[in-house]
């Protein structure tokens, strides 16, 4: 009996929510690619499923796609590889996948495959790939195009940059195994010395600034992520350490979105918010401090990436507010100065002497004294994101560059340190750790606020006043 209420492609095919346009949106960036590149391409997706590089797979882990092969295609499971030959007068993309496995769906559920028709058929249908084969006939077949070049020449994707003036790689990771492999190949076939090229500028050049589907995506993981906010905000009366927030916060994202977390939550109170990519989540609170929050939820590829700091108490005292809305004053400024043309170096100078000055100056003025854990300014304002939740080459030689309409990126100002004040005859004396973050999009003229998530010290002392 048929159970149409089952969504038979949702693990393997991302679309995107781009419905019946999925296909043409996802051949469009191939086009894209090979008429920037204007040569033979092969690319590769993840080589392994869930825990499979370990003596046991670990199920509950899923399958995240290499965020090429993603953006390039929608398919979302391993042993993929992609050929793109815009020279070619037979077919100018193939897809190779495995053999179809009727045993190995039994275990991990549907998966695309090769080996009878009526499956080619299948991957060809969903996918919009006119030409399907089996990953096994992949060398033998990038042999045979490889022949038919004029210019014997191929591009794949290794992610290389510099970082402090030095030329670097990413060694170790499924891109840089698959190059090794494919340069092992020229070599055994003649091809000349200089025949593998990096396509890694080209394909971040078209995926980094997203779409309408990429917009839409994101703004909805946002809200999920926001209305989980919330819910938490009006139980907190009911949490006593870091993994009751962790539980509760996580479980309302899962609840909403069925494409996993963007990244395991950070939920870090009092003096833990000091440590930047601080983990454990495992520590009681109390009263008097706060509690860093940096979570999110995916949708589809995209993420939703927040940070907030909230009062235990329900409601922040004096040092606390006034700590918090220095914060806040530096975010909005970077949201207001982010723009076509204007750099991510420029933004964290707009971040960073926004907070500083104020330490120095209007803080310093009340009385305060402080004590910080960094120099200046303790990490970037700003990160890429799409596909990945941090995007872009991760030597962020992007930060030099002009930003480009349709580029998402993060707004992340903090202050972290030891912090003094008295106040209408109280001393305040805590180590704190603050972090507000939300996602924007660059436009011509500003920046879109992609981001839902309350953020106002009235909005979640009255979120955290309500009873759930």
């Amino acid at each position: 009996m048929k159970q149409s209420n089952k969504k038979k492609y949702s693990g393997v095919f991302r679309d995107g929510d781009a419905g019946p346009q999925a296909k043409k949106r996802f051949r469009n960036r191939r086009v894209q690619l090979m008429k920037r590149e204007n040569k033979l391409m092969v690319l590769t997706g993840v080589p392994y499923g869930p825990g499979q590089e370990t003596g046991w797979a670990y199920a509950h882990c899923p399958t995240y796609q290499e965020p090429s092969i993603m953006y390039l295609t929608g398919i979302n499971q391993n042993r993929v590889i992609l050929l793109l030959d815009p020279h070619s007068k037979e077919s100018d993309e193939i897809l190779f996948v495995g053999e179809k496995d009727p045993n190995l769906e039994f275990w991990d559920g549907f998966r695309f495959g090769v080996g009878d028709p009526k499956s080619v058929n299948e991957v060809k249908r969903v996918t919009g790939f006119a030409d399907v084969r089996d990953i096994d006939d992949f060398e033998e077949v990038l042999k045979s195009r490889l022949k038919k070049q004029k210019k014997k020449e191929l591009g794949t994707l290794w992610i290389a940059g510099k970082m402090n003036g030095r030329d670097r790689v990413f060694k170790g990771d499924h891109n840089w195994n698959f190059k090794n492999r494919v340069s092992r190949l020229l070599r055994n076939w003649k091809a000349p010395k200089n025949a593998l090229s990096n396509i890694m500028n080209s394909h971040f050049e078209l995926r980094l600034p997203l779409d309408k589907y990429d917009e839409a995506n994101t703004r909805k993981a946002n809200d999920v992520t926001a209305e989980a906010f919330r819910e938490m905000l009006r139980n907190f009366r009911k949490f006593k350490n870091e993994s009751h927030i962790t539980g509760f916060l996580e479980g309302q994202m899962l609840m909403n979105s069925s494409y996993g977390l963007s990244f395991p939550s950070i939920i870090a109170s009092g003096s833990n918010a000091t440590i930047l990519h601080y983990m454990k989540n495992d520590d009681d609170f109390s009263k008097d401090e706060m509690v860093l929050l940096d979570f999110g939820v995916r949708w589809m590829s995209m993420h939703a990436d927040i940070s907030r700091t909230i009062p235990i108490s329900g409601k922040f005292n004096p040092l606390q507010k006034m700590l918090y809305e220095a914060v806040l004053q530096a975010q909005l400024n970077v949201e207001k100065t982010a723009k076509v043309g204007v750099t991510i170096i420029e933004l964290n100078k707009v971040c960073w002497d926004t907070i500083n000055n104020w330490l120095d100056n209007d803080f310093k003025a009340l009385g305060g004294t402080y004590k910080l854990k960094y120099k200046k300014q303790p990490h970037g304002v700003s990160h890429l994101m799409g596909e990945q939740e941090h995007d872009g080459d991760p030597f962020r030689m992007y930060s030099k560059q002009p930003m480009q309409e349709g580029w998402l990126i993060s707004n992340e100002p903090g202050l972290y340190g030891t912090f003094k004040l008295k106040w209408k005859g109280k001393t305040y004396d805590q180590e704190i750790g603050i972090r507000i973050e939300d996602n924007i999009m660059i436009g011509k003229k500003g920046s879109k606020n992609l981001s839902s998530t309350p953020k106002k010290v009235a909005d979640i002392e009255r979120l955290m006043a309500k009873k759930p």
